[in-house]
């Protein structure tokens, strides 16, 4: 029998893990819209009002509340003023050294009840966060179910959730089941972890999957360079299409992912990936995210404001051979726009797209691509495409 009586519920409202799995069932098998927000109730209570004196962002003061919670003899325990107080505080939701160390000197049992109590029933975040903490030290085989299914609201409770799941049996498994339903930060966290369980049953994912496309990938990129065999992945004649695309994701937000976390250049197999790829990437039909990539590593080569170009003997015949296909790329666009059924004439022999809607795609993807169009090599064929004549301003060299 739980140690909780049905009057220590917070009340007939509907709770966080009600709400994760209502929205799971809506959208099986991915992330959750806007990370599953709103909350439940959130109209009710708004946390960025919450009182500065109040905010504890250590963890001391919640460290504090476990203490004299589990210092009080059982009887006389009152889970309501727990949950009362917690809603008040802004609990972290990373791990907290204050927060573990009270956990700790608590009784396993009885921390590990309150902590399940707290991530089921709880219908506000702070009390559940403190669960879910709670569970990241002292959780079982028992709770993965119950970790994995707040974890989809990654965002919020995507560190934790990582903690916990990494520490407890068939790690990998849970965790990537996990990063799959994850997006933005709490993804962020999630790959982080699969990265530092160095477990060679994580390769296949690792080599397909992490890098979704978001900035925030930037993060962790050079971690899952390292944690990954993509120089001898990549290097077989058979590599498969979701590695080739996944290995081009990856050396792209290489390029960007300075101040966030290790470079392209930081990466010891840079040189060979970059011609693996190239090498596979031209048996595949041409499209705008290929475009979009290869842009940017040919960028990369030529040197921009924030890399001098790579000192590598190979570097010629790379920047030759990835400015040579992007032309093939563009011409491309979309061959067929499912949405209204416009489909898109190309003609690729004079290089003119004249489709306006995959003429305005491929100029958006310019815009963003390009910062100073005086610092780079331009193929004449993308000016003719992308930049109308009369419309520039600083032409680009033909």
């Amino acid at each position: 029998m739980s140690a909780f009586s049905d009057s220590a519920r917070p009340g007939p409202k509907t709770t966080l893990y009600d709400h994760a799995v209502a929205l799971a069932r809506q959208y099986p098998d991915v992330p959750l819209p806007a990370d599953g927000k709103p909350y439940p109730n959130a109209d009710e209570r708004d946390v960025s009002q919450l009182n500065d004196e109040r905010s504890d962002s250590d963890g001391t003061l919640t460290s504090q509340l476990i203490d004299n919670y589990f210092a009080t003899p059982t009887q006389h325990r009152d889970i309501a003023q727990l949950y009362r107080t917690v809603i008040e505080y802004n609990v972290p939701i990373h791990p907290s050294p204050a927060i573990v160390e009270a956990i700790g000197r608590a009784d396993p049992d009885q921390v590990r009840q309150l902590g399940r109590h707290l991530a089921r029933t709880s219908t506000d975040p702070e009390p559940t966060v403190l669960g879910i903490a709670i569970l990241a030290e002292v959780g079982t085989a028992e709770d993965v179910p119950l970790i994995q299914t707040i974890g989809l609201l990654s965002n919020t409770f995507g560190p934790l959730s990582a903690k916990a799941l990494a520490r407890l049996p068939d790690a990998t498994t849970n965790l990537i089941w996990l990063a799959d339903r994850a997006a933005g930060w709490g993804r962020v966290y999630l790959v982080g972890a699969i990265c530092r369980l160095g477990d060679p049953a994580a390769e296949p994912w690792l080599l397909r999957k992490p890098c979704d496309g978001d900035y925030l990938n930037g993060y962790f990129a050079h971690k899952v360079a390292a944690a990954a065999p993509f120089h001898e992945a990549i290097a077989q004649p058979d590599a498969d299409e979701d590695l080739v695309d996944h290995t081009g994701t990856l050396l792209s937000t290489l390029v960007w992912s300075q101040g966030m976390s290790g470079t392209i250049l930081h990466y010891d197999h840079s040189e060979q990936v970059l011609s693996d790829y190239l090498s596979h990437v031209t048996r595949l039909a041409p499209n705008l995210s290929r475009y979009g990539l290869l842009w940017t590593l040919a960028r990369f080569l030529d040197g921009h404001a924030d890399f001098s170009p790579p000192d590598w003997a190979t570097l010629e015949s790379l920047r030759t051979g990835y400015w040579l296909v992007t032309p093939d790329c563009t011409a491309v666009a979309l061959r067929t726009d499912r949405s209204n059924k416009q489909r898109t004439r190309t003609d690729t022999r004079m290089g003119v797209i004249r489709s306006a809607r995959a003429r305005s795609k491929c100029r958006r993807q310019w815009r963003k691509s390009v910062i100073d169009h005086n610092q780079i090599h331009c193929p004449p064929i993308l000016v003719r495409v992308l930049i109308p004549q009369g419309r520039s301003s600083n032409p680009l060299p033909h």
